[in-house]
């Protein structure tokens, strides 16, 4: 649940932005949106082809899901963080606060500016790069990756199953929350393909006034012991 604080900010990679408070079980965590997006976004030239969304902006009921059951159940304090395809970052935020150095990725460079902005904003450090995550250095690790509503391209799906191979630190979970925006059973059955655990909760929501599912998935290279429970 969020709620404007009606403070007014400075444009942000040339959009203009407005803070936000997004309530999480430790407390509300401030966040820069884009102010007004449907306003900016061509739908004709959407409907042509022409242009695609700007994904990054949006808030997604998934990355809001994640950012409530990482608060309520996962320790990030001293833990490397990688918040991947990140877009505003409330996920990765949600672990800054909480003690972890966090790596927020994004192919947009604009998310990364809203992000630095909400880092500011919250008194946090953070360490951000404009990269596709498929591709991160092979030699990166991680003991906590967050993927919030990622897995939106089947072709991606492989990628993003050895993506949590490549980069977990032993002993590391992966925390991924799926919107169903797509069919994403063959993601699963990726995840099942390279011996990866994983233990889903599927959490009714509601959004934009209706009923939706998202699934969070804990996901490691080891036995994970995961708590279930209400994540949202």
């Amino acid at each position: 649940m969020s709620g404007r604080t009606d403070v007014p900010a400075p444009r942000i990679a040339g959009y203009p932005a407005i803070l936000s408070s997004v309530v999480l079980p430790g407390g509300a965590v401030a966040l820069y949106t884009v102010a007004d997006l449907e306003t900016l976004v061509d739908r004709d030239a959407l409907l042509r082809g022409d242009a695609e969304p700007p994904y990054w902006a949006y808030l997604w009921t998934g990355a809001r899901c994640l950012a409530a059951y990482l608060v309520r159940w996962i320790d990030a304090r001293g833990r490397r963080v990688l918040d991947v395809g990140c877009g505003l970052g409330l996920p990765g935020l949600a672990a800054a606060r909480g003690g972890g150095t966090v790596l927020f990725v994004d192919a947009a460079a604009p998310a990364l500016a809203f992000v630095e902005a909400s880092a500011r904003a919250n008194g946090l450090t953070c360490e951000t790069l404009c990269a596709d995550f498929h591709g991160l250095a092979p030699d990166l690790r991680f003991d906590l990756i967050l993927a919030a509503e990622v897995a939106y391209d089947p072709a991606g799906f492989a990628s993003l199953a050895d993506l949590f191979v490549r980069h977990l630190a032993p002993g590391g979970v992966a925390l991924l929350a799926d919107g169903f925006r797509t069919d994403t059973r063959q993601l699963y059955r990726e995840l099942a393909a390279r011996r990866l655990v994983t233990h889903a909760t599927d959490v009714r929501v509601l959004e934009e006034g209706r009923p939706a599912t998202v699934r969070l998935t804990v996901i490691g290279v080891a036995a994970v012991d995961a708590r279930s429970g209400d994540p949202g």
